[in-house]
């Protein structure tokens, strides 16, 4: 009898441990979760790293993020959701410096497509876009654009590489 109610008590505990698959919607995504993944920024300085965690039994996907390197320590947090109205992932990105912004996400040829959103920290307004390209098992290439009165241009271009 004890035997029985210890395995009914652990029960959910074996059912956390057990790896699920992401939700559909996040399969494109999928293979940064559990990992952190860095790159340098053009300048060579500044190193960015990124990682990403399940939150809710995988129904949200966290990004949190640190640049080392630059004038002052940088950091912020996406969160990734499924909006089941617009069917399509959406994310709200924070960070310390009190900025933020609201996009979607989309999966094109194979790459992760941020479309134009718009970020602000209280003290500027700007409009990105990025685009991150899986090259491989362990690295990701991301082009991230800004928008300025003569249009598009690169703000950067970063070689991400899972850390082990």
């Amino acid at each position: 009898m004890r035997g029985s109610l210890l395995i009914l008590a652990m029960l959910p505990v074996i059912a956390l441990a057990q790896p699920r698959t992401p939700l559909a919607h996040f399969q494109a995504q999928a293979f940064l979760a559990g990992s952190c993944w860095k790159g340098a920024f053009p300048d060579g300085k500044q190193v960015d790293e990124h990682c990403f965690e399940w939150v809710y039994d995988r129904q949200f996907l966290r990004d949190r993020h640190t640049v080392v390197g630059g004038s002052a320590p940088y950091g912020g947090e996406t969160i990734y959701y499924f909006d089941a109205a617009s069917k399509a992932v959406h994310y709200l990105y924070i960070n310390v410096l009190g900025g933020h912004s609201r996009g979607t996400m989309t999966v094109q040829d194979g790459a992760l497509v941020f479309p134009e959103e718009s970020y602000s920290d209280g003290k500027q307004q700007r409009t990105y876009r990025s685009t991150w390209r899986r090259d491989g098992d362990a690295t990701y290439l991301v082009l991230t654009e800004v928008k300025t009165p003569q249009g598009w241009t690169e703000a950067w271009r970063v070689r991400m590489q899972r850390q082990e």
